[in-house]
């Protein structure tokens, strides 16, 4: 379960500290043992881990003085506006894929349905000033997975991820905002009614601890939390320098399937995504291309065969002789063997009975 104020003020003192990181965290929590432990460590600790020097290791250190605990109660009350909660790596709601990132989370901020996080995700990116085919593309296909049962997860930027986000939740799907911002933060303000709806209806989610505003350096990874969180990876309209990119060079190192949709011929918008298929992704005209690539998983069940008719005797040989293409009665007779009175009148019983058509040429055929 998610922790309580008490037991995540002390997380939330080094989380706050200016520019940590999940990866020097990480080396803290290596070396010391437990977040009580880094919190009573001296500067002169701190500097000596690789990656610090003693500007790092201050502003660590800071993080056990008043300063630092300020810091944190305010991070506790921006959480508090908005209704997020706090989940570690021991939280069984923590993705099982986050675990096995050189750089896992330290803490996760989320707000909203946090059982999304347990459902089968296909991440759909591209670029923030998309077409309108490249919205409309985005959104058909995002609509069709949620309807096929996957959760879309995308960035909350606008353009490709807004779409994306907005026909998943129109559909009644769920859908998952990885955020390069602190979880209180809106960015970008034009997509502030999207936040609201995801807050109620989707899941915002972001390794970033509350206050943190959004800038250049988030982004790249938070996009590699976008592909964990995916079975695939879905690229609309993206351009030759696109940030996408980063979550697809991230999925292909985790393994995941890229899938791109393909653009006219001499669209900027389209440049990314047609080379991306040059170099394999698989081409999208459709969710099912999707849904069969992933194992099948979502697809709607084929529909049930109709029940063999009761036949016995000469209509049960002779029906089972007949199939969609025609066949000539001499070849029904001879496979038959049986005489051609006996054949006829087995025939006409199952036209009879509307299990077979009568053709020109003396052609017979089962009906359909």
């Amino acid at each position: 379960m998610p922790l309580d104020a008490a037991a995540l003020e002390p997380l939330l003192r080094l989380a706050v500290v200016p520019r940590v990181g999940a990866g020097r965290i990480g080396t803290l929590l290596a070396r010391f043992g437990t977040v009580e432990r880094v919190l009573s460590a001296s500067t002169a600790q701190l500097a000596a881990l690789p990656g610090f020097g003693s500007e790092m290791a201050r502003r660590v250190a800071e993080a056990s003085s008043p300063a630092g605990r300020e810091r944190a109660r305010f991070a506790l009350e921006l959480m508090r506006r908005v209704g997020a909660v706090a989940i570690t790596p021991d939280d069984a709601a923590y993705p099982a894929a986050f675990r096995l990132l050189p750089d896992p989370p330290f803490l996760l901020f989320a707000s909203g349905r946090l059982e999304l996080l347990a459902t089968p995700g296909v991440g759909v990116v591209g670029t923030r000033a998309p077409t309108g085919y490249g919205r409309q593309a985005a959104a058909s296909l995002s609509a069709e997975l949620v309807r096929a049962g996957y959760t879309i997860v995308s960035g909350m930027a606008k353009g490709i991820d807004a779409a994306a986000h907005a026909a998943a939740l129109d559909a009644g799907g769920g859908t998952v905002g990885v955020l390069g911002q602190g979880i209180d933060r809106v960015y970008p303000p034009e997509n502030g009614r999207l936040f609201g709806r995801m807050r109620e209806r989707g899941l915002l989610l972001t390794e970033l601890a509350p206050g943190e505003d959004p800038n250049a350096g988030n982004f790249p990874r938070r996009n590699r939390l976008i592909a964990a969180l995916s079975e695939g990876v879905l690229v609309v309209e993206m351009g030759e320098r696109s940030g996408a990119r980063h979550t697809v060079e991230y999925a292909l190192e985790m393994g995941r399937e890229v899938f791109a949709v393909p653009g006219p011929i001499g669209s900027a918008a389209s440049a990314g995504t047609n080379q991306l298929l040059k170099e394999g992704a698989r081409l999208v005209t459709s969710g099912h291309d999707i849904l069969e690539e992933l194992q099948g998983v979502g697809r709607p069940p084929a529909p049930a065969a109709p029940p063999a008719p009761q036949l016995e005797g000469a209509e049960a040989a002779v029906f089972a002789l007949l199939a969609a293409e025609p066949r000539h009665v001499d070849e029904l007779a001879s496979a038959a063997a049986m005489p051609s009175g006996a054949l006829l009148t087995a025939l006409l019983t199952l036209e009879l009975r509307d299990l077979a058509e009568a053709l020109p040429g003396k052609q017979f055929r089962r009906k359909s």
